[in-house]
């Protein structure tokens, strides 16, 4: 700074730098003294206005709008400290010349040392004599070394206000000390946040109707209840645990409110499980508060929503073995027999959007959820997915239930549910005859046969056993159909013509035959039903005729026995 000023004044080595230096510390001072003072105003009004603010804020809870109301008033303070206290501190700017001229009021001295200090300049040349200059110069030199320019100098100003704003400053420190966690709130809440300050009891969580709400966003949350349902508010909370809280209620009907009780108590009655309310029925919109030892929340809305509204529709596709033969039942109903391996088709219509459309199978012990899949854009028209499903071909009997959830996380009052039971599919029925029960070797039997089923008969089959003493020596099977019988063509009758000769059999050889019948059930696995079997025996011409001749002979004696029944023969009188 010496230099600068020496600079001003055209000079590089002077009489008077001493004094120079002199007065330039003093200059210095002084502007440390206004510098000081206006940041100690500034610095303490801050920290008051801020302290203040604290008090009022942690005293009142004030909303958004009184905050902004009262830091408004704040700002408005500590302009007009600024302008009262601080600007004239900083509005001045002192020169050298100044300065002189201070020392020379507080000295008695005239005019010389301002003198002086212009006679130095390169323009003094221009004012007079040379040796007038030179005098002076060297008289104020002189003088220089007996001059105190620091006397009358006062810094009691800035004492003062760096006293008061250190005393604030240590209020502040020791406020932040002391309560942290209240600070910090503090800052947030000027920052025009919602948190609330640190108190005993600390609500956690809030679940309202089934919607979870962040406590700290409770005034930002809108909590949507279907019109006219009951719903439960449960409080969780933390700290000093009271016996009991409130959760307060009012629309345009009026007010009411609502004892918050713990769900249990621990048997050394220390207070467990959240607080419970339970509203029976919303009818309209509300604002609602939740109040629980020294926590509370701030108002919060309750909006009232009509609720989805849900229709039906069930379409079951038998399997392909009894197209034609099941009615089409696709009525609204979703208690259903279906034949095993029908398709089914399940349709709903929603009078609101749909954010979730699932159906939740039991089927036995086992549970599946399938997502169902939006028919349209405007998410109203729903259908089950066409992947493989237990829909897709049903096996077992199915228990389901839809569950629906709208946009606006409502659900229908009423939760549609259903069951597919198993329709009985009979197994089908053959029976098998034979005129003869004694045949050459080389013979050709007729097997006789009568075959039914409820939808169809896909294949009929004879299983033959070659039986020679106690040893099993063959098994052969025979297909008797040309093609499955469907059930127009049930009941059916045929017979076979079971060739021997091919078979080398030997005289004692015995025969079993027995017919099966496996029904029609499409791709799926058809059940099956065996006859009586037919035992065959092998035996020679004089062996089959003594067999014939032994069949008429008994067929002779029940002919003599049905003719002696009619004509009344031998009854007793």
């Amino acid at each position: 700074m010496v230099l600068a000023e020496e600079s001003e004044f055209g000079m590089t080595r002077s009489k008077l730098n001493q004094l120079r230096w002199q007065l330039q510390k003093l200059r210095q001072a002084r502007r440390s003294v206004r510098l000081g003072s206006a940041l100690a105003v500034i610095v303490g009004s801050l920290l008051l206005a801020l302290l203040i603010l604290f008090g009022l804020d942690r005293a009142l809870e004030m909303n958004v709008v009184q905050r902004v109301i009262v830091m408004g008033i704040a700002a408005m303070t500590l302009i007009w400290a600024w302008r009262r206290f601080a600007a004239p501190w900083l509005g001045n700017r002192e020169t050298m010349l100044d300065m002189a001229m201070m020392v020379e009021r507080r000295h008695g001295i005239e005019s010389d040392l301002v003198g002086a200090l212009q006679f130095e300049t390169p323009d003094a040349a221009k004012w007079g004599s040379p040796e007038l200059e030179s005098a002076v110069i060297d008289y104020v030199a002189d003088l220089g070394g007996d001059i105190d320019v620091f006397d009358g100098f006062d810094s009691s100003p800035l004492r003062r206000r760096a006293i008061w704003a250190i005393i604030i400053l240590v209020i502040a420190i020791g406020a932040v000390a002391i309560a942290p966690r209240h600070m910090m709130t503090f800052m947030k809440r000027l920052a025009l946040s919602d948190d609330h300050y640190p108190t005993k009891t600390t609500i956690e969580s809030l679940r309202i109707g089934g919607v979870d709400v962040d406590p700290a966003e409770a005034a930002k949350t809108v909590v949507k209840i279907g019109f006219g349902q009951p719903f439960d508010v449960q409080v969780h909370a933390s700290g000093v645990l009271p016996p009991s809280g409130q959760f307060s209620l009012s629309g345009k009907s009026g007010a009411t409110t609502l004892d918050l009780l713990p769900e249990e108590t621990s048997s050394d009655s220390e207070l467990k499980g959240p607080y419970i309310a339970t509203l029976p029925r919303l009818m309209e919109p509300a604002i609602y508060q939740i109040s629980l030892g020294d926590a509370w929340t701030d108002p919060a809305r309750i909006e009232v929503m009509p609720l989805p509204t849900i229709e039906t529709e069930m379409s079951v596709t038998p399997p392909e073995y009894a197209a034609g033969l099941e009615s089409d039942d696709s009525a609204s109903g979703l208690q259903r027999a279906v034949l095993e391996g029908s398709q089914v088709d399940l349709q709903l219509t929603s009078s609101k959007p749909l954010a979730v459309a699932r159906l939740h199978l039991t089927i036995g012990a086992e549970t599946e959820t399938i997502e169902l899949v939006a028919a349209d854009q405007q998410r109203l028209a729903w259908k089950s997915p066409s992947g493989e499903t237990p829909f897709s071909s049903v096996a077992a009997p199915i228990r389901f239930e839809l569950e629906m959830q709208d946009e606006d996380g409502l659900s229908p009052q009423f939760v549609p549910r259903g069951y597919l039971r198993l329709k009985n599919d009979r197994a089908p029925q053959i029976a098998a005859s034979a005129i003869h029960r004694v045949v050459l070797p080389t013979a050709t039997p007729v097997i006789a046969f009568r075959t039914s089923d409820d939808y169809g008969v896909a294949s009929v089959k004879l299983r033959l056993k070659i039986e020679r003493g106690d040893a099993e020596l063959a098994e052969e099977s025979y297909e008797m159909l040309d093609s499955p019988l469907k059930a127009n063509q049930l009941p059916y009758s045929g017979d076979f013509a079971l060739p021997l000769s091919a078979l080398k059999l030997e005289k004692g050889d015995r025969l079993s035959v027995t017919l099966e019948a496996r029904d029609w059930r499409g791709r799926g696995e058809g059940a099956v039903a065996n006859s009586e079997p037919l035992v065959l025996e092998v035996s020679d011409e004089s062996g089959v005729l003594a067999a014939i001749s032994e069949a008429d002979q008994r067929s002779e004696e029940q002919l003599t026995e049905i003719i002696k029944r009619q004509l009344g023969i031998g009854e007793a009188r």
